[in-house]
């Protein structure tokens, strides 16, 4: 597995750590418009997961949801991160309740927006990189030309952020290598049957607040009732002209929801 020092990470201001994991096919970069604020009265810690952003792709590299939760595990004891808040949008909201669950003396809150979780199928958009053959050939053509054409899936109101967006997320896709290391998380993805997703979320005892977009059109928002309903000790928030990544749509709204909650969570543990 790809050693924790190797992981690229922004970190920023004092106080509780707040560790936040990125999307699928995403990066750090997706934290842009929070790390700032969310500084001011946290540290922030922003990693890149394996075979995304700048931290290492090697196609042999084991990308399965629990070899990433251990490298999260791994990475936390690197950076000398003890009990910490965690959470994360997508593929990274998914993997802090894995971890949650298992390592519950490691989190003190978590903070989920639109987590992969309560899936019963991989989203369409990544599905043709799983393919044997196919799936070769789309991740040699899946260069930078096509975030726009993914982006108008992620957001609600892509054109006022596409711009932006594809200067900081192109990077990574000019190289061949990394699109196809991209291609083994897709198809190192598993779908957990709801049962044992609803096993797991009974376990959690840490509080937890769900952020979800309600025009979400990777991940809808049903999966977020249906993990509500599941989390009883868990806080909705259905943002309305949102879509699968609250944090870049509505930062403000977002930082103001994670402030007040982790204010709230953190002084009551």
């Amino acid at each position: 597995m790809i050693h924790p020092r190797d992981w690229y990470v922004e970190i920023a201001g004092q106080g509780p750590d707040l560790v936040l994991l990125h999307g699928l096919g995403a990066s750090s970069f997706s934290w842009r418009h929070n790390r700032a604020h969310l500084s001011r009265h946290f540290r922030v810690i922003t990693p890149d997961l394996p075979g995304h952003g700048r931290s290492p792709a090697p196609l042999d590299a084991d990308y399965r949801a629990e070899a990433l939760v251990r490298g999260v595990v791994d990475f936390l004891d690197w950076q000398g991160l003890g009990t910490v808040a965690l959470g994360g949008n997508s593929l990274g909201g998914g993997l802090s309740l894995v971890l949650a669950r298992e390592q519950p003396a490691r989190v003190s809150a978590l903070v989920l927006l639109a987590p992969a979780a309560a899936l019963t199928r991989v989203p369409y958009a990544f599905w043709p990189l799983r393919l044997p053959v196919l799936g070769y050939a789309v991740a040699s053509l899946l260069g930078p030309w096509l975030l726009p054409w993914f982006m108008r899936l992620v957001y609600c109101h892509p054109e006022r952020l596409i711009p932006e967006a594809v200067v900081g997320y192109a990077p990574p896709y000019r190289d061949l290598r990394r699109r196809l290391a991209l291609r083994q998380v897709c198809r190192d993805l598993e779908i957990r049957p709801l049962a044992e997703i609803a096993a797991l979320l009974r376990d959690l005892t840490q509080p937890t607040t769900l952020i979800w977009g309600k025009r979400d059109r990777i991940l809808p928002p049903t999966q977020g009732h249906w993990m509500a309903a599941h989390l009883p000790q868990a806080e909705f928030h259905l943002l309305s002209d949102v879509g699968h990544a609250p944090q870049e749509e509505a930062p403000e709204l977002v930082n103001k929801i994670i402030i007040d909650f982790l204010g709230r969570s953190i002084k009551n543990k």
